[in-house]
């Protein structure tokens, strides 16, 4: 009979940034943006006309203010880290709790724990997923999506938001852009050597794999995303709750000052290299059908360390979770993690497919020609 159900009744873990009707979304705070949701945000509803059952709300970092998710541990080692900030959403498919979860994207929320943690997750097209009830952290980069076992089902519940299904296609014949001037030799050596492996398996199905450069991206996606969302997060939705950050207990409360110290000048900066960037991509997609690379260049990390050893230079973990991430979250590209393996200490790393926009169908098909051979 339970087994009937769950059949029946696919559940659904929603991260706690997401109106579910009549429930109160905490947006991981102790006080500060607590709402009773009146109704669902489109996405759940979409998503329960389509049958699904909301069977648990995933944790998240204050605010989704970060790339670690605070008490949430890693499924291959709970030491660890499951990223962030839709840790919980991760985790919850990961560990089977949920088939499917949703989580927000905004310079890499979804991709970052999806890798970490082992499973699929989908940031689509920027403005392609409906974000009513859904609580904003910087508009212009926000984006909802879904975190799955494989790219297959992250393409149908893609369908199911935004009403245009697409089928799996071959992969043969397809160009795939290698940018490795992204990472250069600031990555893992075994994370690298996954995502090469990756390339590799995609190749022998059939696809071609270039270099690409990448240099505007290169030196300024990561700083253009970062000014971006403190501004826009900062300035424009929770400016009023600086003078009383009572209901803010952790390092949200210094990235909402830090935005606050933003001028409108740099901002205004940032979103015109932001057009820059998207036009570099737009380009070099014009050349190859989608980007390869790494979606974290690093495992998890221990939750009790703040930084990581890459390429023999210390890097803040929160930077380094972030660094590769950053390139759609600036440009509005959809970009997907599908599993590259584990490492020899028995830990994941994802590797990064980026097409151009509403190509979500080329890169789960991408996706699942590396999950049938992985």
């Amino acid at each position: 009979m339970t087994g009937a159900f769950v059949e029946t009744y696919p559940g659904l873990a929603v991260k706690d940034l997401i109106d579910v009707a009549g429930q109160t979304v905490r947006n991981g705070t102790p006080g500060l943006g607590h709402r009773v949701a009146a109704k669902d945000a489109t996405v759940v509803a979409r998503l329960r006309a389509a049958g699904y059952v909301v069977t648990g709300r995933t944790t998240v970092p204050e605010l989704a203010w970060s790339v670690r998710t605070p008490g949430c541990g890693n499924p291959y080692d709970p030491a660890r880290d499951a990223g962030g900030s839709s840790g919980g959403s991760a985790v919850a498919v990961a560990t089977g709790a949920a088939p499917v979860a949703l989580g927000t994207d905004t310079g890499g929320s979804i991709r970052i724990p999806a890798a970490l943690c082992g499973v699929v997750g989908l940031r689509p097209t920027h403005g392609s997923v409906p974000m009513d009830g859904i609580t904003p952290i910087a508009p212009s980069m926000d984006t909802v999506g879904p975190i799955t076992r494989t790219p297959r089902e992250c393409l149908a519940i893609h369908g199911l938001l935004t009403g245009q299904t697409a089928e799996i296609r071959p992969v043969p014949g397809l160009r795939l852009g290698w940018p490795r001037g992204l990472w250069g030799d600031r990555i893992d050596a075994q994370v690298l050597g996954l995502v090469e492996k990756a390339a590799g398996t995609l190749r022998a199905a059939g696809a071609g794999i270039v270099d690409v450069e990448l240099p505007l991206s290169q030196r300024h996606a990561r700083g253009t995303g970062y000014t971006i969302m403190l501004f826009e997060s900062a300035r424009q939705w929770w400016a009023e709750y600086l003078r009383h950050p009572d209901g803010l207990s952790g390092r949200a409360i210094g990235q909402l000052r830090a935005g606050s110290e933003v001028s409108t000048s740099d901002y205004e900066r940032a979103l015109e290299l932001s057009g820059k960037i998207r036009d570099e991509v737009d380009a070099t997609l014009e050349t190859v059908d989608a980007l390869l690379l790494p979606t974290v260049p690093v495992t998890a990390a221990r939750q009790d360390e703040d930084t990581v050893e890459v390429g023999g230079r210390t890097e803040q973990i929160e930077t380094a979770y972030y660094r590769l991430t950053a390139l759609a979250a600036v440009s509005g590209h959809p970009a997907l993690t599908v599993p590259a393996g584990l490492t020899a200490a028995g830990l994941p790393a994802g590797a990064q497919l980026i097409a151009r926009r509403g190509q979500e169908a080329l890169l789960c098909s991408l996706g699942e020609a590396l999950h049938q051979t992985g």
